[in-house]
């Protein structure tokens, strides 16, 4: 049979890893059963110096391969070659070749084989190509992703490694939202049409966007940084909640292979680390924050600071929460609690409502409210915070009483972008933070100056600068007034503050107050 019938495979991948790291871990054959589920055997049968003689069985799609091998390694030119002497294969060669990357090292692998068999050659050779091409990319993904858990698990000891900086993980929240960042992006775009767009973009997987290099404190500290699309928008989250999940993962391991130290949960993602709780931990190694114990600190802060602006107490006043029983609501309700002369909260789940009800009593100032029903518990209230995770606007404009505040939370923005001629009240948006360095980000976060960034994302920025790499914020109900005073306090160290109330993207100025204490007095 004539040489140029072999079967020829070839497959490269780059790692973000030394290549020693990646040669040692390649020429310890016997660990990779326990971390490759196609590999069911691996062991090494002799050893001489720089070769070894290795057996192998692998099954891959119900298919087993049994063989035996001569591997050379040379150091010099960072090639491990093998070669089959037995087994189920006529013909099994091929090297491994460990090339400098500007991103870590590419690892190659040239596969020459034949398979042999009369009578089914056609069909046979076109398979185990493509099985053995499957099996060798999974190899490089295994490697990979080895590589990266022992780094993790190595910082986790306390032992140094290069883990380093901040990712944060964010969405599109509509379709329009999309169209107008890719118009952002290429303003010659050609717009298709939104099923073909839509079906499309749900079907990439998550990416990332943009890196920023370095990211300075008032004190001079740095740290570097990734932004990352997850490719979902909210709606996604009612039909296909573990679609989205497996994107949000996709893109905590994109964060992962930079050797990031944290990442956060923005906008609906984190919806998904709560409602699936400690499950992404189990997936992932590096260290996740949802930053809403910073939120919440921000949307105190804000409140407390307007309604000294506006000449008002708080003790004296009644407070609604709207989503109160999600993580940053309840957040937020937890600290109000003790501050105010009542505090409504509403959710859409009444066991919810009665258990932080039963919470909230026990701090024995406020009345405590626990509703279903948005209209009634913010019709009277002097200060409304919406926190709802909501794709559109639950709360009417005109459902506010004149000279409240409103703090609207949400992502997307909603009722501080809504259109209204009202001057007697006070929308802003929360959670929103003043950065010692801005954030350019090449499309439209929903943010009105690159001087402020959201809560959430500075969260985990305070914590890589702090090199605290941690899941500081995760899972829901776990935001206590002790986190929000550390979180604070780093912050302030780093530079971050509240940021000057927007409503929408317009800055709310002095005259503003000034005109809204008047409308409310007379009206």
């Amino acid at each position: 049979m004539p040489k140029d019938d072999l079967i020829h495979i070839n497959i490269s991948k780059v790692i973000h890893a030394q290549k020693s790291s990646i040669i040692r871990l390649a020429t310890r054959v016997w660990e990779f059963p326990s971390y490759m589920p196609t590999v069911k055997e691996a062991k090494v049968l002799s050893r001489k110096h720089n070769t070894m003689k290795t057996k192998w069985r692998v099954q891959v799609d119900g298919v087993p391969i049994s063989w035996v091998e001569e591997d050379t390694l040379e150091l010099r030119g960072n090639v491990i070659s093998f070669k089959a002497i037995e087994g189920d294969l006529q013909e099994f060669y091929g090297e491994w070749k460990f090339n400098d990357h500007p991103e870590g090292t590419e690892v190659v692998v040239s596969v020459h084989l034949r398979v042999g068999i009369p009578a089914i050659k056609e069909f046979a050779d076109e398979y185990i190509r493509n099985m053995l091409a499957k099996n060798f990319a999974a190899m490089l993904g295994a490697w990979e992703r080895r590589l990266i858990s022992i780094k993790y698990a190595s910082f986790k000891q306390g032992n140094l490694t290069k883990l380093a900086g901040f990712g944060v993980l964010g969405h599109f929240y509509n379709f329009n939202h999309l169209a107008r960042c890719l118009k952002t992006m290429n303003p010659d775009f050609k717009m298709p049409s939104e099923e073909f767009l839509t079906k499309l973009f749900t079907m990439t997987p998550s990416f990332k966007i943009h890196e920023m290099k370095e990211f300075k404190s008032k004190i001079g500290v740095t740290t570097s940084g990734c932004f990352i699309v997850c490719t979902f928008v909210p709606e996604m989250l009612s039909s296909d909640l573990h679609g989205v999940y497996s994107k949000v993962v996709r893109a905590c391991k994109i964060a992962e292979k930079h050797g990031v130290g944290i990442v956060t949960l923005g906008g609906f993602t984190s919806i998904v680390g709560e409602r699936l709780g400690q499950q992404i931990n189990e997936e992932v190694d590096i260290a996740i924050t949802t930053g809403n114990t910073y939120t919440v600190a921000l949307i105190i802060e804000a409140v407390e600071r307007a309604v000294k602006l506006l000449g008002k107490d708080l003790k004296d006043l009644k407070v609604a929460i709207v989503g109160g029983t999600g993580d940053i609501g309840s957040g937020c309700a937890r600290v109000l609690a003790g501050k105010v002369r009542e505090l409504a909260v509403t959710g859409r789940t009444k066991s919810n409502l009665r258990s932080l009800r039963s919470e909230l009593a026990k701090k024995r100032k406020a009345r405590i409210v626990a509703t279903t029903d948005n209209q009634s518990a913010i019709n009277d209230a002097d200060i409304v915070i919406a926190a709802a995770s909501a794709t559109a606007s639950i709360l009417k404009i005109d459902w506010f009483k004149p000279g409240s505040i409103i703090c609207d939370v949400g992502y997307p923005k909603n009722i501080s972008y809504a259109p209204t001629t009202r001057d007697d009240i006070l929308v802003f948006s929360g959670g929103l933070a003043k950065t010692p360095t801005k954030i350019e980000i090449p499309i439209d976060i929903g943010l009105p100056d690159a001087g402020v960034s959201y809560g959430c994302f500075c969260e985990a920025i305070i914590l890589a600068l702090e090199k605290r790499y941690e899941s500081f914020s995760f899972g829901r109900g776990n935001i206590t007034p002790e986190k929000i005073e550390e979180i604070t306090a780093l912050g302030k160290k780093h530079g971050f503050g509240i940021s000057d109330f927007y409503w929408g993207n317009k800055r709310i100025d002095e005259t503003t107050f000034e005109k809204i204490k008047m409308c409310a007095v007379n009206r």
